[in-house]
């Protein structure tokens, strides 16, 4: 069994991997073209993600980081459309997906709802060493690990 953790963002997707010994198998990154607009940047994004996704050997979880609320309206229907896009890849692909609220992955799997991002890279670093180039490669990775202690 493959455990794959999403966390998305208007100008990236990274994921992570974890086998049922919750070792980190895999990290990958999708992204585009940051100096153009989002609905200028979305569709390579999108692309780039399902065009990748279907290369990847196995997978048999995904779990996605549901969108976060935000003061601003414009960022919350970004963040939406990057996250419902990358849903409906997954289960086109015909892969198990659920999303999950970044307040329940973080208290169930690193102990405090609202941890924050250096306490949620350090617990990643202590579980899997410093693999973790970008912090939201540790999120992914946390997320899969959520996903796979689901079960």
């Amino acid at each position: 069994m493959i455990y794959l953790g999403l966390d998305t963002s208007s100008k990236a997707i990274h994921a992570a991997a974890v086998n049922p010994d919750e070792e980190l198998v895999a990290l990958y990154k999708w992204s585009c073209d940051t100096k153009k607009t989002f609905p200028e940047r979305f569709p390579e994004l999108i692309k780039n993600f399902s065009d990748e996704l279907s290369t990847i050997n196995r997978i048999d979880f995904a779990t996605i980081e549901a969108s976060i609320f935000a003061q601003n309206r414009s960022v919350v229907g970004t963040l939406a459309s990057v996250v419902g896009a990358v849903w409906a890849i997954l289960v086109l692909q015909g892969i198990p997906t659920v999303r999950v609220d970044n307040n329940t992955w973080k208290k169930d799997v690193v102990g405090k709802g609202n941890v924050k991002k250096d306490e949620i890279k350090r617990f990643a670093e202590e579980k899997w060493g410093d693999r973790f180039p970008e912090q939201d490669y540790a999120d992914a990775a946390c997320i899969a690990l959520w996903n796979k202690r689901r079960f």
